[in-house]
């Protein structure tokens, strides 16, 4: 199959497009910036057979890179929480989701992938939490604009469209071409430490969601939604796989009080007013403390993926930042380049 990859430059998308060629499939990527081709896929040893240029918020672009394409997987999102950023995830997310979505559809494209969020279900109302979760109403512009995707996204199912969403949690993994905020949070937590404390969150890997993509790669499946939450760990158990990865005892951790971190994300919601960013916001909080486990059963049943152990996922994410020049040989242990 001809696959259109958006965000192919991206984390999810760089690996999704390697696992689509592994596979077997051609795969066209539309990018902003076609001269970073290259560099993001030097890692990977390959390099997708097509790229356009072209922009997810421009429609005409967008019709002309899923022109002739068997398929589509949008991954292409503004993916930041800082208030920077706030103007361009609102202009971009919603608007080049739609663009996408519509080209696909009128082009008869069979799968249409959609990279989703678990921000676009929270906060959670079930527990576990399903694929077929409502809809969430967090007051971010991330998870707005996620939402809003997801509404029109379920549209499009509703209306007997072939669209697959998957919601993935926090991704992890080695070859991250952005830096993304996660993997800035796992250097702190690496050579500063982590707060514990009744906090938790979901950590998938991004090879497992290259994996489940190229699993529902399958035309006249109909409608599907699946999770991807990988691992659902306490800071506790985090700091456990970090310990474990790199063979360290003294991985710092800290007791924080709840009042303390919901104290943080106030004070970080007011500085966001003043364009100052204290990394917590109140919802950043709600996340943490209301974070939910999800029923993966119909991801692992249907399309027979299975999620690497959390320690694996730390260990070799660690070892691409330590082999990057991001983290010293101290911070890794085991995993240290001798």
């Amino acid at each position: 199959m001809l696959v259109l990859v958006t965000g192919g430059t991206g984390f999810v998308g760089s690996h999704a497009t390697q696992a689509l060629i592994n596979a077997g499939h051609e795969v066209r990527l539309l990018a902003r910036t076609p001269s970073k081709v290259d560099t993001v896929f030097r890692p990977h040893g390959m390099r997708p057979s097509e790229v356009v240029q072209g922009d997810i918020t421009d429609a005409e672009s967008v019709a002309a890179a899923v022109d002739g394409c068997d398929a589509v997987v949008h991954a292409a999102a503004v993916v930041a929480t800082g208030p920077a950023a706030e103007a361009e995830v609102r202009s971009t997310n919603f608007v080049g989701a739609q663009n996408v979505f519509d080209a696909a559809v009128a082009a008869g494209c069979d799968p249409i992938i959609n990279i989703s969020s678990s921000a676009a279900l929270f906060p959670y109302v079930e527990n576990p939490v399903t694929p077929d979760h409502p809809v969430g109403t967090t007051p971010t512009a991330y998870g707005q604009t996620k939402a809003q995707a997801e509404r029109y996204a379920r549209g499009l199912q509703d209306a007997g469209h072939p669209v697959t969403t998957f919601y993935p949690t926090g991704i992890l993994g080695p070859h991250d071409p952005a830096g993304g905020e996660l993997m800035a949070a796992l250097v702190l937590w690496i050579t500063q430490g982590l707060p514990t404390g009744g906090m938790s969150s979901g950590y998938v890997d991004v090879r497992d969601i290259a994996a489940a993509i190229v699993a529902a790669m399958q035309p006249g499946q109909g409608a599907r939604r699946y999770l991807l939450w990988g691992t659902h760990a306490t800071n506790v158990e985090m700091v456990a796989a970090l310990k474990a990865a790199t063979g360290r005892d003294n991985v710092r951790s800290f007791k924080v009080p709840r009042f303390f971190m919901q104290g943080w994300g106030k004070a970080g919601d007011l500085a966001r007013k003043y364009g100052q960013d204290l990394l917590l916001t109140s919802e950043g909080f709600d996340y943490m403390y209301n974070f939910y486990p999800g029923d993966q059963s119909a991801t692992e049943d249907e399309l027979g993926v299975h999620f690497r152990p959390l320690e694996d996922t730390v260990a070799d994410a660690l070892l691409w930042l330590h082999e990057t020049g991001k983290l010293d040989g101290k911070h890794v242990g085991k995993l240290a380049i001798t």
